[in-house]
């Protein structure tokens, strides 16, 4: 493991050096505080979901589990910016996790999926990062190193599902983007299969949370036809980067979340 640590070490700074380029321009806003909606509304929302997840997963878990959230949404936040969305803000969303918001959609396929891809995205560095660091402290001082495993595999586990094929997560609508590409029929056909599949997880997991969301998701399908109608497509070009970038970031999520995932495979 020692000899691996410099490997780490450099693949985590790497990552961290790609994900600051690719959000130059996104990470701070004209409002610095528009982050998060700094609100009465969005501090008693924020301040409910820290409370119900350490409720539920205990303190270190559920400290973990709000942080890898809050990373995942400013992702999505920075993006908007990058895009030339100044307005973008996010709340947290107790036992949902946590929704980013702009008052207007993205004007192009290619922008909607940068959008949609830098929520998982933004969350590779800081989780290869944890793991190093982690790796690092694990003798010097154990707790921190715990707490940065627990974050570490907690932010890959939580990614890596929300980058599944099931509409409306992150996955689901990159691939109904990338299925745009082969005609607005391909993507309704796609979108309406990858909702009744999460509906069939939400059954088979008697998660009535799951179901509730994917029922929400199901309403959702014929606004997202709609929008993909009047954004401008993306070409062949950006698509084949687009879904290197899909496949690239789930990988590094399934990496990150093999421990906890592989009893179930």
């Amino acid at each position: 493991m020692g000899g691996m640590v410099p490997v780490y070490v450099m693949v985590a700074s790497g990552l961290i050096a790609v994900t600051l380029y690719a959000l130059r321009g996104g990470l701070v806003g004209r409002n610095r505080l528009a982050i998060v909606g700094l609100d009465a509304t969005g501090l008693g929302m924020g301040l409910l979901a820290i409370l119900v997840a350490g409720y539920l997963w205990g303190p270190l878990y559920g400290f973990g589990i709000i942080l890898a959230v809050m990373i995942h949404e400013f992702g999505h936040v920075a993006a908007f910016r990058v895009c030339g969305h100044s307005d973008a803000r996010f709340r947290l969303i107790p036992l949902l996790g946590g929704v980013a918001i702009s008052d207007s959609q993205p004007v192009s396929q290619m922008k909607d999926f940068f959008i949609t891809l830098l929520g998982p995205g933004i969350s590779v560095a800081p989780m290869a990062a944890a793991f190093t660091m982690a790796a690092l402290v694990q003798d010097s001082a154990p707790v921190v190193a715990e707490f940065l495993w627990v974050f570490a595999t907690v932010s890959a586990v939580l990614n890596f599902l929300n980058l599944l094929p099931f509409w409306p997560l992150d996955g689901g609508r990159m691939v109904r983007i990338l299925a745009f590409r082969f005609g607005p029929g391909v993507a309704h056909r796609v979108t309406v299969l990858m909702s009744a599949g999460l509906a069939v997880a939400a059954v088979m997991q008697q998660s009535m949370i799951l179901f509730v969301f994917a029922l929400v998701g199901a309403q959702s399908i014929m606004q997202a036809d709609g929008l993909s109608r009047v954004q401008r497509p993306m070409s062949w070009g950006q698509w084949g980067w687009s879904l290197a970038a899909y496949l690239f970031t789930g990988a590094a999520h399934f990496y990150g979340a093999r421990p906890f995932l592989m009893p179930y495979l």
